[in-house]
């Protein structure tokens, strides 16, 4: 019985050390998303395409902050390439997941994980100029 154990325990110990790198994952990824959602949603309510850039990287920094596994803090891009009344602006958001207390089981030493997000512009709130709805705009 005891040489059962002597194999059996390294195999139990690795599997539980893999699920905990896994569950790492699933967290940091979860996280990483629900991070690009939220600096998304803030972006859309800017009123100019800066100020969007802007309040896109204050939520998800205010989101993922304390987390000590993203290395090196979140890279976050905003892409207000469509943005005005009715458009939309999208947040792409970057970590890299520390996961070199676990590399003796096998997994690399960092894993880069993106989150991404988009969110609709409202068509009838006033974003300031360069707006199609807005006054001074065709529409206003």
């Amino acid at each position: 019985m005891s040489l059962e154990m002597v194999f059996a325990t390294p195999i139990v110990v690795a599997f539980l050390l893999l699920l905990a790198g896994a569950g790492r994952m699933v967290d940091a990824k979860s996280q990483v998303d629900g991070a690009a959602r939220d600096a998304a949603r803030a972006a859309s309510t800017a009123r100019g395409a800066g100020e969007a850039a802007r309040l896109g990287m204050e939520a998800a920094q205010a989101d993922l902050q304390g987390h000590h596994w993203c290395a090196g803090g979140p890279q976050v891009t905003t892409d207000t390439s469509a943005w005005g009344a009715g458009g939309r602006v999208a947040v792409s958001i970057t970590c890299h997941v520390d996961l070199s207390d676990m590399a003796f089981i096998g997994l690399p030493g960092t894993k880069s994980i993106t989150g991404k997000a988009v969110a609709p512009i409202d068509t009838y709130t006033y974003r300031g100029e360069g707006t199609v709805n807005g006054p001074g705009g065709a529409g206003g």
